[in-house]
């Protein structure tokens, strides 16, 4: 299966070419989170997977930082991402630790796409 797809508003092979990227120099970090979240790096495109959720917790992220009310459907979805990251924590220290490797992964994909021709 094609994950690609998934990630609206990008084109495909620009995606594709920014995730390799990414990983030569991030390929820790999405093993990090993968671990973290539960997503078995057996399964095909597991890093599509995380690049998801990084580019929807940086949605999160907005939503928080707006002054906007957010819908219902926004807040529970950011709710859902939230507990993925949290989940099995005892310290808030390391949450706070995967939130901060997320957004390195968000950032870094938006320079390297922006980029990428």
């Amino acid at each position: 299966m094609n994950r690609i797809g998934l990630i609206d508003g990008y084109d495909e092979r620009r995606v594709r070419e920014t995730l390799d990227h990414l990983l030569r120099d991030r390929k820790n970090e999405f093993r990090e989170l993968a671990e973290s979240i539960g997503i078995p790096r057996t399964t095909d495109d597991w890093e599509v997977i995380i690049l998801k959720f990084c580019l929807d917790f940086e949605d999160c992220f907005k939503i928080w930082t707006d002054s906007e009310e957010p819908t219902s459907i926004k807040n529970a979805k950011c709710m859902t991402i939230m507990r993925g990251i949290a989940k099995g924590k005892k310290h808030f220290i390391e949450i706070i630790n995967l939130e901060n490797i997320v957004q390195t992964i968000y950032t870094e994909f938006h320079q390297t796409y922006k980029r990428v021709s």
